[in-house]
């Protein structure tokens, strides 16, 4: 994880990997790097499974504004005593819980206590929340393509209705018995996504945009990947990365073609666990002074909760694709096509940066996609 790799990495794809045991990823492609740690990392911290898995390189992607990224970055300044580990673990053993020094100590109690107080909700279902807004065209497609078949982990998907000035559709229950439920905002904001209303019944959580989806079989696959290997990830579809001038002023954009790391997984498409979204809706100053920026430029709750995520477990997002593509239909009128959207997304980078006090986000080097490579 938060090691400074050597330039030679060799790729080395196992037919069997000694750190899954579950059979459901015998249909996973995974690649094992080599990696060769720099002596001056942080002999304390336990290694990431997942920072030794990639699959091909991260996919798409013009290359992003001026200079080449830096090498990866400790997600916090090395601290000065060894980090506390809590002596009964409230998260599975794959979280790395000796992370961080004492400056935000209180933000990952806080966080544990979270993820205990939700751990009575299912772990084997998950719950879709899509945001809309004037588009009801756009989500019916979605709708009707997310519920045309089967998918067995699926419980329940929760509309969050930001047009307050007209009265959301009824609920209904699907032919595959999932209950669809519209849920009116309290006000147009992108933070509602990731409140993590009272009424949820699942520890995972689908932010799903209205005009994007997985194949059926694709999602339940992602679904048992985030159980598996990212629990406390955000773990989706697509990656994304970013980039420092000399100056120190980070740039956001897509991952240049044949990058071996991101740093980023975007919410158009992506499980995160309630305890995260309980911490980002907190009364805490970190997460108050980030909404209301999200809500000043109407933009970056995305990157928000992908810095919050590894500001409190100093873990990177996962990449997780299925056979096919995730489906985007594109429409126009949307955030990402307003003008300034790119400007934007750059200051948020910054201004959470300092906001939080170091820079958080983790370099991922691990993709996994749905099914075996024509040469396995």
């Amino acid at each position: 994880m938060r090691h400074e790799f050597s330039e030679g990495l060799r790729g080395l794809t196992l037919k069997k990997l000694g750190i899954i045991s579950c059979s459901f990823f015998v249909a996973a492609t995974l690649t094992l790097s080599l990696l060769s740690p720099n002596k001056s990392a942080d002999p304390s911290l336990k290694p990431d499974p997942l920072d030794a898995v990639t699959s091909a390189p991260v996919p798409n992607s013009p290359p992003l504004p001026s200079e080449s990224p830096a090498s990866p970055e400790p997600c916090y300044p090395p601290p000065e005593s060894p980090p506390i580990v809590p002596e009964t673990p409230l998260v599975p053993s794959g979280y790395v819980a000796a992370c961080g020094n004492d400056t935000h100590a209180e933000a990952r109690r806080l966080w544990l206590e979270a993820d205990a107080r939700y751990a009575h909700l299912m772990d084997d279902k998950f719950t879709i929340a899509i945001p809309t807004f004037r588009r009801p065209d756009v989500l019916n497609t979605t709708l009707t393509r997310l519920l045309r078949d089967k998918i067995p982990s699926l419980l329940e998907i929760v509309i969050i209705w930001n047009e307050l000035d007209k009265t959301p559709p009824p609920d209904f229950v699907s032919k595959h018995g999932v209950n669809v439920r519209y849920r009116m905002s309290e006000r147009n904001s992108l933070n509602m996504r990731l409140i993590p209303f009272a009424e949820y019944r699942t520890q995972a959580i689908l932010q799903h945009d209205d005009d994007v989806w997985y194949e059926p079989a694709d999602l339940e696959f992602v679904f048992r990947t985030w159980r598996q290997l990212g629990r406390y990830r955000v773990t989706g579809a697509l990656p994304r990365c970013y980039s420092r001038n000399d100056k120190g002023v980070l740039s956001y954009g897509q991952c240049r073609e044949g990058q071996d790391w991101y740093a980023l997984v975007l919410t158009n498409l992506a499980f995160v666990h309630i305890s995260l979204m309980d911490y980002y809706s907190s009364d805490e100053p970190i997460p108050t002074l980030i909404r209301e920026h999200v809500d000043e430029v109407f933009n970056c709750e995305d990157l928000a909760i992908n810095y919050i995520a590894s500001m409190l477990t100093c873990n990177g997002p996962l990449h997780v694709m299925g056979k096919e593509h995730y489906y985007n239909q594109d429409p126009k009128g949307g955030i990402s096509t307003s003008g300034g959207h790119m400007s934007r997304r750059h200051a948020c980078l910054n201004y959470f940066e300092q906001v939080i006090g170091f820079f958080p986000l983790v370099h991922s080097m691990g993709s996994i996609q749905r099914g075996v490579p024509h040469f396995a």
